[in-house]
């Protein structure tokens, strides 16, 4: 059944899929995971919520398989349900998480490395997470979608960020300098103060 599910259309994986045939439901996900976790990774700030959008927009589309009235845009469907589970979940995750703390503090830490490693390796992400909020928001949603899923094709980046595929390549490259120069800015910045 696996090579008939390479060569189905999304519209018949779609009918299948909602007929109850798990073959055609698990290639609906081999085909688009890359665009729900791209999306799903772009706007949230961790791994874990990400996972959150994730599972939550599979489950929608679960419950919606035989309402799609345009099997072709499933990509753009699955990339605009992850964005608004994403928004979902950062509106509850303010109005549960206590002011002023940072949920990485409650991160376990490496056990294997000295103390000198783990002080470096905290003032490094420190210093990257403070340039990394300092870049615009397409910047920072941009960067997490292909550090999340770098095998993510430029289309599949374009359904998720609702941006031209002729863009990305060279909004990529202006994103990573402008951390790179804030990178570089801050360093320079703690060597003046210190």
């Amino acid at each position: 059944m696996q090579e008939v599910g390479k060569r189905c259309t999304t519209a018949v994986l779609l009918r299948r899929a909602a007929a109850g045939e798990q073959w055609a439901w698990r290639e609906l996900v081999d085909r688009h995971e890359p665009v729900v976790w791209s999306t799903a990774r772009a706007f949230t700030h961790c791994a874990a919520d990400a996972e959150d959008v994730s599972q939550a927009t599979w489950l929608l589309l679960a419950e919606n398989l035989g309402r799609l009235r345009s099997p072709e845009a499933l990509p753009g469907w699955l990339a605009t349900t992850a964005r608004r589970e994403a928004a979902r979940l950062a509106k509850a995750r303010r109005r549960e998480a206590p002011f002023g703390l940072d949920s990485a503090l409650l991160a376990p830490s490496g056990a294997a490395e000295g103390p000198e490693q783990t002080v470096l390796r905290s003032m490094t992400h420190t210093r990257l997470w403070r340039a990394f909020a300092e870049l615009p928001q397409r910047c920072q949603q941009l960067l997490r979608v292909l550090a999340a899923s770098p095998e993510a094709s430029y289309a599949q980046i374009s359904a998720a960020l609702g941006m031209p595929k002729g863009t990305i390549g060279p909004k990529r490259g202006r994103c990573l300098a402008e951390l790179r120069r804030r990178m570089v800015g801050a360093d320079l910045a703690g060597e003046v103060a210190g």
